[in-house]
């Protein structure tokens, strides 16, 4: 019998009494504290307590196949609550979800990526061709909801990483013609009826479930599972150091942020609510009722009122349109200059990546309280995750 996914069934996660990410008006340390059973878990035993997945052994990070012997069968239900068998670690890889992408190029495990989600670059950033040189090359024979069958089995997968919104029928039929599909939501209260504006119990401990899981599993994947809990690790030092530098700012000295990327504004229950939290900010798109993601405008804008508002660097046109544009110009924050663009390396984002817990939530508690947390501490944070993780310099700015 696989082991089920995630703490959630265990009681590691308690979802009754949780607080949800509305529940901005409470100083973030007694909201953090009805998850704190959950999160001790995730920081004491890595990410041990949020999977499930068996015949697990620790082996150290690979960058090339593994020889037959080596590989083993493991069964794991998946974050779209699918039983999946496949044998570890993989050789071959097709990556249709951009977190997954990202985070196997954090395991060292690009040379066993053989096709990629379509919209790889626009998703995550031009970084990539850094981290990943020749993904331009690589086939991509679908993207978050529409995929190839055909194409797909021409790159003789042994999984298939999928998004929540990855389509049923081609997910059946894929695994139908004995190719593994392991579906990836960074969320750890499973699927949910709509991938982009999901309900959750308890939103912190959903996401940092999640990403955990994520980030164990495809570490076993990728055979690469002593650099996924090194990375992990990380995340949970970062957030030890952001609750130190934030963690007892009041309710009535929050900031009102709103966070504003590609035509969207992110309300209740997504990740970015929860990096807001633990930063020391409030979700003025979430105060103001919004659930999961809508579009925005000047004059809904204006009525959330926010102190700073912060767009995405791999969406440019948003910060264009909100400095410059007339309709926004008696904005408070416009006037008062507190709009900021977000490099890609902080990846304030609807669900997480592993460096939005890294280092995005230590980026947003500095450009909140720079005062309490430096620019030096950041950077030096940056530059050992890159360095350590994708093999490169950082060369992203902090200020």
């Amino acid at each position: 019998m696989a082991e089920s996914r995630g703490g959630s069934d265990e009681g590691a996660f308690p979802m009754e009494g949780g607080w949800r990410s509305r529940d901005m008006l409470t100083t973030r340390r007694e909201a953090l504290a009805l998850a704190a059973l959950g999160l001790g878990a995730a920081a004491t035993m890595g990410m041990a307590g949020c999977g499930g997945v068996q015949g697990a052994t620790s082996q150290p990070a690979s960058s090339g196949s593994a020889p037959a012997a080596e590989r083993r069968a493991v069964t794991l239900v998946d974050q779209n609550d699918r039983e999946v068998a496949v044998q570890v670690p993989c050789e071959r890889m097709v990556v249709l979800q951009h977190h997954s992408l990202d985070i196997l190029c954090q395991l060292g495990a690009q040379e066993r990526i053989v096709g990629v989600v379509d919209g790889w670059r626009k998703n995550l950033g031009a970084y990539m061709t850094t981290v990943f040189p020749g993904i331009e090359a690589l086939p991509q024979p679908g993207g978050l909801s529409s995929w190839n069958v055909e194409s797909i089995a021409a790159l003789r997968p042994d999984v298939v990483i999928a998004a929540a919104q990855a389509p049923e029928d081609a997910v059946r039929q894929v695994a139908e013609l004995g190719i593994p599909v392991v579906t990836v939501t960074l969320r750890g209260e499973g699927k949910q009826a709509e991938a982009q504006n999901p309900r959750l119990a308890n939103a912190d401990a959903a996401y940092t479930e999640g990403c955990a899981w994520a980030l164990k599993t495809l570490g076993q994947l990728a055979g690469a599972e002593d650099k996924a809990q090194a990375i992990w690790d990380f995340c949970m030092d970062t957030r030890a150091l952001v609750d130190e530098a934030v963690g007892d700012i009041s309710a009535d000295e929050r900031l009102k942020v709103a966070v504003l990327a590609n035509n969207i504004a992110y309300g209740n229950d997504k990740y970015v609510g929860c990096q807001l939290l633990r930063a020391g900010a409030q979700n003025a798109v979430a105060l103001a009722g919004v659930q999961g993601n809508t579009d925005f405008n000047a004059e809904l804008v204006a009525s959330w009122d926010p102190d700073l508002i912060i767009t995405q660097d791999r969406y440019p046109a948003d910060f264009q349109t909100i400095t410059t544009d007339q309709g926004y110009a008696e904005l408070r924050a416009v006037r008062e200059g507190r709009v900021v663009q977000a490099p890609y390396w902080t990846k304030p984002w609807g669900n997480p990546d592993t460096d939005s817990i890294a280092l995005g939530e230590l980026w947003l508690a500095h450009v909140l309280y720079p005062q309490k947390v430096d620019a030096e501490t950041v950077r030096r944070k940056a530059e050992d995750f890159y360095e350590r993780f994708y093999g490169i310099e950082f060369v992203g700015t902090v200020e």
